[in-house]
């Protein structure tokens, strides 16, 4: 499970938008909140992109954000 608060902090601080991330994973606006929103599983593909524009380095930071075991399941907006 991604844990949604922090990968939208993340995006945030980088100062990417939204629709330019989506458009480097390949998918729609729309497919990466359904990700975001853990609607939906991010591919492995996805994550090492992700993890490369949002200059996340260590195994660590990728497996608290990207498998995380327990996130707040409360909307985020």
């Amino acid at each position: 499970m991604t844990d949604t608060k922090e990968l939208n902090r993340l995006i945030h601080e980088s100062g990417l938008t939204k629709s330019y991330i989506a458009n480097k994973l390949g998918i729609s606006l729309y497919s990466f909140q359904l990700k975001r929103e853990n609607k939906r599983q991010f591919t492995a593909e996805q994550i090492k992109i992700l993890c490369e524009l949002l200059d996340i380095r260590s195994l660590k930071e990728k497996e608290r954000i990207f498998f995380a075991t327990e996130v707040d399941k409360m909307p985020t907006f």
